[in-house]
């Protein structure tokens, strides 16, 4: 017999193991299915994501990813250390995050997903594990990673990445980026787990497959004559690891009853340094749409389509152009292939949203971890729209007479939303003239 639930998590890394603990903190009866076999490495993560851990009280993941360290980075013939970000060992910080998940109320199933028998938006899905057991739920949150399945894919140059731990003891600890003809490298160095060496070079410059490819590929990237033979004679302890590393958009719309996270709606390139956060925060944004889902599914349907598309597609094309950008910087690398290919995609559009006036659109957005449907006001100081200020509806302020901002028994919220209409230039503006303007965003499709 199946076991039931409201939601049934697949994939137990950052995302998969962030998202059942935020569900099971807002009291969804969740399942989160991994068989745990994260592989033993290192990866950065910055101090955005370890706000949020702080934030959310996970204390064991927040250890696991060590204090933040000195990043040295040598690109477009620059070399600075003045950033900085914590070296996290994958292995204990998804397994710090499960057992939070389990701690919060998530029942936890170690197994793998073999397939989904049965998928349908109003019966949900059935799934078929690899102990043979089933589950069912009314919701799949899917955070399998790129090993997702998906119809419809859109990418950029694709990247692979080369991975492994150097048999040498580790140096000083910090990080280290480094921009090469063929590609880049980042270098961490732990004292307590090792010296780490990852390469990304384009997918198409490996030549056969297996570890021989993967050491041959290691070595000739390590030979170049920048490292002035640092790296000569180079063994590594265990096998190296390779992964697709490439801007990658699964799903930009939602099928539902599957709702995709992280790596598996948006796979982020490990340049951008934004793909730890991206899992978490995808996690958190989930949220609010399962709840939404499961309370009023009559109606939330179309918001939480209409949340994903704009938030997925959004995060791929902005994460597109910060990338591009940040290949045109080395320019001393433009006309090898790896940097030009880079450079060149996806177009020569801002990266962020611009305004060039003041509008309202109609959006959906978080309120009191719901979705709903509110005015969002766009201006040239907010071209990522505000629908609410100091709490406040944006749309109740716009339609509130100016004069009744200056009496003296408004709350301290509203005194605060008066300064800011007044900073935007608002205070004396009506609802049609604002309609009259418009705005340029990025695509959201």
């Amino acid at each position: 017999m199946a076991a039931c639930y409201d939601v049934a998590v697949v994939g137990g890394g950052p995302a998969g193991a962030f998202a059942a603990h935020e569900l099971a903190r807002a009291g969804v009866d969740v399942v989160l299915i991994d068989p745990a076999t994260t592989r033993s490495r290192l990866e950065g993560l910055g101090e955005r994501v370890a706000h949020i851990l702080r934030q959310r009280g996970l204390d064991e993941a927040l250890l696991a990813a060590g204090r933040p360290m000195h990043r040295s980075v040598r690109w477009s013939g620059l070399s600075e250390t003045s950033n900085g970000e914590r070296l996290v060992r994958r292995h204990d910080f998804d397994g710090a995050l499960r057992r939070a998940a389990v701690a919060a109320g998530a029942h936890f199933h170690k197994s793998r997903l073999r397939r989904i028998v049965s998928c349908d938006p109003e019966s949900g899905v059935t799934l078929s594990l690899s102990d043979r057991s089933l589950v069912r739920a009314r919701l799949m949150v899917d955070a399998r990673g790129r090993q997702a399945q998906s119809a419809t894919r859109q990418k950029g140059p694709q990247t692979l990445a080369v991975a492994g731990l150097l048999a040498t003891p580790a140096g000083t600890a910090g990080t280290c980026v480094e921009a090469t003809p063929e590609g880049w490298i980042w270098s961490a160095q732990d004292p307590a787990f090792g010296h780490w060496l990852q390469i990304s070079v384009d997918v198409g410059d490996l030549a056969g497959s297996g570890q021989a490819a993967l050491l041959e590929r290691m070595h000739r990237f390590l030979a170049q004559p920048q490292f002035e033979g640092r790296f000569n004679g180079s063994a590594f302890q265990g096998g190296l690891l390779a992964r697709p590393a490439g801007l990658v958009l699964s799903t930009p719309e939602l099928q539902l009853p599957i709702l995709s996270i992280g790596d598996a709606a948006v796979a982020i390139d490990p340049l951008s340094g934004h793909g730890m956060f991206w899992a978490l925060s995808s996690a958190l944004s989930a949220v609010p749409s399962v709840l939404t889902l499961l309370e009023t599914p009559e109606t939330g349907s179309d918001l939480a389509a209409r949340f994903h598309r704009h938030r997925v597609a959004g995060t791929f094309w902005r994460q597109a152009r910060i990338g591009r950008d940040f290949y045109r910087l080395e320019r001393d690398l433009a006309e090898h292939p790896f940097w030009a290919a880079r450079a060149a995609w996806p177009d020569s559009e801002p990266a962020h949203a611009v305004a060039d006036g003041i509008c309202l659109q109609r959006r959906v957005v978080i309120e009191g971890n719901r979705l709903r449907e509110r005015d969002v006001l766009i201006t040239p100081q907010d071209p990522e729209g505000v629908a609410f200020v100091a709490g406040l509806p944006v749309r109740d302020l716009l339609d509130t007479p100016p004069e009744a901002f200056a009496q003296s028994d408004r709350s301290p919220a509203w005194v605060q939303a008066s300064r800011w209409l007044q900073s935007r230039g608002l205070l004396s503006g009506t609802r049609d003239q604002i309609r009259e303007h418009h705005v340029k965003t990025r695509e959201t499709a």
